[in-house]
């Protein structure tokens, strides 16, 4: 794995003591902004402030225990990635319903259901390699990308009380503006900090601008400083008409999960090529980990954040020691009120600016998934369709909404997931009468480049193959063709005379092009004949386009069965 040259410090880098803390605190300045979700769900389950802010403690020592069991990698726990948890407002729908028809503890026993089946369906993706493709993985990134971008826009256009548009755009503008300037002019330390220098000025503006109403600032000077977080201070119980809710809910999560740890893994491998589906696996198990042990502490169901995944890569640390500050920060936090609050009273647009600036390198990188590999029309399709959901969900989620069953509401998860799900869904029909393996017969004499050229594109397509790789194929291949005919290896003499019969294999690592006929196998050389050996053995020539071939090709294979030959080219992908 190669650090990619925007990464200062890449996932064994250690950074100094002090510039870890003030990334830690910068991940906190980001994640702090969904603190705001646990009121929000408090005020409807019906919790006085002294449970909402239990909610809001146990959510953060979930959290924190969350990042050091994905970065650890202990028992085959943890992809080893910095890859946060967060709390998510799509899964209200379910955790609501559960509480409307089994009551309040309920809902936490609910959440430790998830996180079962967020375990389960860990093992179950690993298995699916043909439908979880790199395509996916890309969807899953641009989905993500596009969420949070959708979610700045809509918190800097959302006019809040005691402040003009103007002022709005003018904070928006400051933040994001600050965050740009440190990130792209500057260098070192600076552009570690960018997302936090943003953060911070946009909150010294705000406050200048008298953006923070005086309600905001009672509640923050009300809150105690520190107090005693109360594991399952509201109870915990099962009750199983919460199962399929739970189970839907921990599929999404884990398709969430899926497009964030894909996110992390192509931040930090300057020469990522495909998702590493047993790393997933193991990230996708601590999330559902610690789910489980969240639904005892009280606390609110956690996936992965794409979002902080991105921070990570934009500024340039994605150190998995940053976990280990993260997660201290996140513990303190726990047990302190006023510090709670303080999040929960920055104003929207200077959230939301900081939303845009990690949509921007999010979204991108999703469509550089998706262009580096071939496409045919299913993958098309499938991509396109679950795109086209995933991009509707957000303005059409009231519609969806009132339009569906109760059971159906859990399904309407997110933006992310419905698309994944679309997509994922739409591949394994799509594996249907795929006609990847298809063969075809070629007349050596007289079929041109441009013909072989065709058919290696439309097997590249139909795999999925990178289109660099599909190119040396097709060199390779016609080269090929012409030792086969100018060194007379083929054989002439029956009706099938002069063809060949090409067929490729795609299996995710190498695109392979076989090539059957009838005649005499060529010869394969590793080292290239001498001067003196080409001067005195006639067959030196061929050796050398032997020897030529093998150094077009990863790999070059010959068998011969009796009947036919096969010439096996291998490309590395």
């Amino acid at each position: 794995m190669r650090k990619p040259e925007n990464i200062l410090y890449g996932t064994g880098d250690k950074p100094p003591l002090q510039i870890l803390l003030i990334l830690a605190l910068q991940q906190m300045s980001f994640l702090g902004v969904y603190l705001v979700i646990s009121p929000l769900l408090a005020r409807d389950l019906g919790l006085d402030q002294e449970q909402s802010l239990q909610l809001v403690s146990a959510t953060l020592l979930a959290s924190g225990l969350g990042v050091v069991l994905q970065t650890a990698r202990i028992f085959g726990i943890g992809s080893g990635y910095f890859c946060p948890l967060q709390a998510t407002s799509s899964t209200f729908a379910g955790l609501i319903l559960v509480k409307t028809h089994s009551g309040l503890s309920a809902v936490f026993g609910m959440v430790g259901v998830v996180g079962l089946a967020q375990m389960a369906f860990a093992f179950l993706f690993q298995r699916l390699r043909g439908v979880f493709t790199v395509q996916v993985a890309g969807l899953a990134v641009l989905l993500i990308g596009l969420g949070l971008g959708y979610y700045g826009i809509k918190q800097v256009l959302e006019i809040e009380d005691g402040m003009s548009w103007y002022q709005q755009g003018l904070l928006c503008v400051l933040t994001l503006g600050t965050m740009i300037g440190f990130n792209v002019w500057s260098s070192g330390y600076l552009r570690l900090f960018s997302a936090f220098l943003g953060l911070m000025t946009g909150f010294f503006g705000s406050w200048l601008m008298d953006g923070i109403p005086a309600s905001d600032w009672a509640i923050f000077h009300d809150a105690p400083l520190f107090y005693l977080p109360k594991p399952m201070h509201i109870g915990w119980s099962f009750n199983p008409h919460s199962l399929l809710p739970a189970i839907i809910i921990g599929l999404f999560l884990a398709l969430h999960g899926f497009g964030a740890l894909v996110a992390a893994q192509r931040f930090n491998d300057a020469d990522w090529k495909r998702p590493d589906l047993q790393l997933i696996k193991q990230g996708i198990l601590a999330e559902g980990l610690t789910n489980l042990c969240n639904s005892f502490l009280n606390g609110l169901p956690l996936t992965s954040s794409g979002g902080a995944v991105s921070l990570a890569a934009s500024t340039g640390c994605t150190s998995r020691y940053l976990a280990y500050g993260l997660a201290g920060i996140m513990g303190v936090i726990a047990f302190m009120p006023k510090a709670i609050v303080f999040w929960q009273i920055l104003p929207l647009p200077v959230t939301g600016a900081a939303l845009i600036f990690l949509a921007s390198f999010t979204a991108l990188s999703g469509l550089q998934v998706i262009a580096s590999r071939l496409l045919d029309n299913r993958k098309i399709l499938a991509l396109g369709i679950g795109l086209i959901l995933g991009v509707s969900y957000e303005p059409m989620r009231n519609s969806f909404h009132a339009a569906s069953p109760d059971v159906l509401k859990t399904l309407l998860f997110s933006g992310v997931s419905l698309g994944v799900f679309a997509a994922v869904v739409l591949s394994a029909i799509f594996q249907i009468r795929n006609h990847t393996r298809e063969h075809r017969y070629f007349d050596a004499l007289h079929s041109s480049l441009d013909d072989v050229i065709l058919f290696l594109e439309q097997q590249g397509k139909s795999w999925g193959a990178r289109p660099e790789v599909v190119q040396r194929a097709e060199y390779a291949t016609w080269q090929a063709f012409e030792i086969l005919t100018e060194h007379g290896l083929l054989d002439s003499q029956d009706e099938n005379s002069d063809k060949i019969q090409l067929q490729t294999i795609f299996n995710e690592y190498t695109f392979t092009v076989i090539l059957s006929y009838t005649g005499t196998v060529l010869p394969l050389m590793t080292h290239r004949p001498s001067h003196e050996d080409m001067l005195r053995d006639e067959n030196a020539v061929l050796q050398m386009a032997g020897y030529l071939l093998h150094r077009l090709a990863d790999q070059v294979r010959t068998r011969h069965d009796g009947l036919r030959c096969e010439l096996r080219l291998i490309f590395n992908d």
